[in-house]
């Protein structure tokens, strides 16, 4: 029963990569990922080097080296989460439900999120929920074109040849959504103890096999398409949370949907005119913290995009 798996208080994680004031309370633990090859320790922060680890491969598993860490050195009796320093859950369910997935708020309040996590695991019903995932965001092209588009097309294809041979049960999930727009970014989560096992399990160990079949893949030119994996990642959890393994796993699944709350200002502050009336059309920004970045003046609507255009 629920109340059996729950027994642990819950963790959610908050993955830190660089020097910056670390956001801590009730349930909240920041991570230092990739502190095996930094040059400096975040003061406050767990680090994910310790025990079973694969810190020193953060650069291309980005916030997974914290959810590989939780997963190998720490009990999954409770709830578990990774969120990132900008990117949190809205658990509060603030956020406008017909909005965009993810808002940007230029005056975060630290304080009231702490009471807002508070909040949402002393409601019984929290106790009930397995899963809870961001929002869906909507591509503007199906998922197998975007990657083309903005990553190599042949990661993702070795990715597919390793879950139809060690995950059959998978591929069906996995090829689904190819031709979908609806996509789970970030690798978020908050999990049961129950599926938590289960999906680091699954994730891992397509990932490892996929970096051990392109172990002579070349270097880019910049650190963004370093990150393979982590967006490999992105793609095996959008298979996970819309298919059919999960749930013949679990009958009994309760899940929700939570909007991210992006609390990184200086995106807004840096964004030109054109940009912000966008943000304020696809209803991620209010118009007054519109009107109040604009006095920052901005860089150009050009500035490098993840590839992850929404609609």
């Amino acid at each position: 029963m629920i109340s059996e798996r729950t027994q642990e208080a819950p963790r959610i994680y908050i993955a830190y990569h660089d020097m910056r004031p670390v956001l801590t309370g009730a349930h909240l633990i920041p991570i230092q990922v990739g502190r095996a090859i930094a040059d400096f320790i975040l003061p406050g922060a767990e680090g994910d080097d310790t025990g079973a680890n694969i810190s020193a491969l953060n650069p291309e598993y980005c916030e997974l080296t914290a959810h590989y860490w939780a997963w190998k050195n720490t009990a999954h009796g409770g709830h578990v989460g990774l969120m990132h320093y900008r990117r949190l859950f809205d658990l509060a369910e603030r956020m406008n439900p017909r909005g965009h997935s993810e808002r940007y708020v230029l005056d975060f309040d630290s304080q009231s999120y702490r009471a807002d996590v508070a909040g949402y695991f002393s409601n019984p019903d929290s106790a009930g929920i397995d899963l809870v995932v961001p929002r869906p965001a909507r591509l503007i092209r199906p998922i197998l074109s975007q990657y083309r588009t903005h990553h190599r097309i042949d990661d993702f294809l070795v990715m597919r040849n390793v879950v139809a041979k060690r995950h059959p049960d998978f591929l069906p999930d996995l090829d689904r959504i190819l031709h979908r727009n609806r996509f789970i970014m970030g690798n978020m989560f908050i999990m049961s103890g129950r599926v938590f096992e289960h999906y680091s399990r699954l994730l891992f160990d397509i990932l490892d096999e996929t970096r051990a079949r392109i172990p002579d893949r070349p270097q880019p030119e910049t650190g963004y398409q370093r990150r393979y994996m982590g967006f490999l990642a992105e793609r095996i959890m959008t298979a996970y949370v819309f298919g059919n393994h999960l749930r013949e796993s679990f009958p009994d699944l309760g899940m929700a949907y939570r909007g991210i709350v992006n609390i990184d200002s200086s995106i807004p502050r840096k964004a030109g005119p054109l940009r912000l009336a966008r943000y304020c059309l696809q209803r991620r920004l209010s118009l007054s913290d519109a009107l109040t970045a604009m006095k920052y003046g901005g860089s150009s609507d050009d500035s490098q995009s993840n590839g992850l255009r929404i609609r």
